[in-house]
């Protein structure tokens, strides 16, 4: 059950807010209800849950030295939140969701900086930001919305790790598309700040070429 890059995900498909669609079943063949534990073959308890006709609707994973691997809690009635460690404790990821749609996504290195941060707003409609950043906080890539009205257009730019710009682009959300696609300018450049490409798009084909 425990995979050393993504930890103990067995039990996420039980979880609808995770796009889990599974059932957990309890040795008489009914739907899970109540407390349910499992455990490691040594008998340390590698996972508790709360079910509710055999979704999760709280648990806790453990590691096998028994620190938590993560945690999914009620925080209102239509907020929860899911939170991942580290084995040493220090925290790797933290999501809350809002009537089941993950609305903000953080995760972090292991140095306790943030790596990615995905936001929406509360109708989980609109993409707030997309962003990630290297091991001592430079950006890597940076997904933001230009404005807030429709279409919603979004720039995105990406950088070498030494803080230069290696690509910018202009985009906007296809509703036809149901993805973003590229509009205005997309350019690159070296590690230098030299320009290297300037192409224009229009609703994500190519309308001309700069450079």
């Amino acid at each position: 059950m425990y995979d050393s890059t993504y930890g103990i995900q067995y039990f996420d498909k039980f979880c609808p807010a995770m796009g889990g669609d599974s059932n957990r079943k309890s040795p008489q063949g009914y739907a899970a209800s109540g407390w349910v534990e499992d455990h490691y073959t040594n008998g340390a308890l590698i996972h508790r849950g709360f079910y509710a006709n055999g979704q999760i609707t709280i648990y806790t994973n453990y590691y096998p030295t028994g620190a938590i691997e993560r945690d999914y809690k009620l925080v209102t009635e239509r907020k929860t939140e899911l939170k991942k460690f580290f084995p040493n404790g220090k925290m790797k990821s933290d999501v809350e969701y809002l009537d089941g749609n993950s609305i903000l996504w953080h995760d972090y290195f292991d140095n306790g900086q943030v790596a990615y941060v995905e936001e929406y707003d509360k109708k989980h409609e609109r993409l707030l930001q997309r962003c990630s950043y290297f091991k001592d906080g430079k950006p890597s890539s940076l997904f933001q919305p230009e404005g807030d009205k429709k279409p919603y257009r979004y720039s995105k730019r990406e950088y070498f790790d030494n803080g230069q710009l290696r690509e910018s682009q202009e985009m906007l959300y296809s509703s036809d598309a149901l993805d973003f696609v590229k509009d205005g300018d997309d350019k690159t450049f070296d590690e230098k700040g030299n320009l290297q490409s300037d192409v224009v798009y229009a609703a994500g084909a190519v309308d001309h070429t700069i450079k």
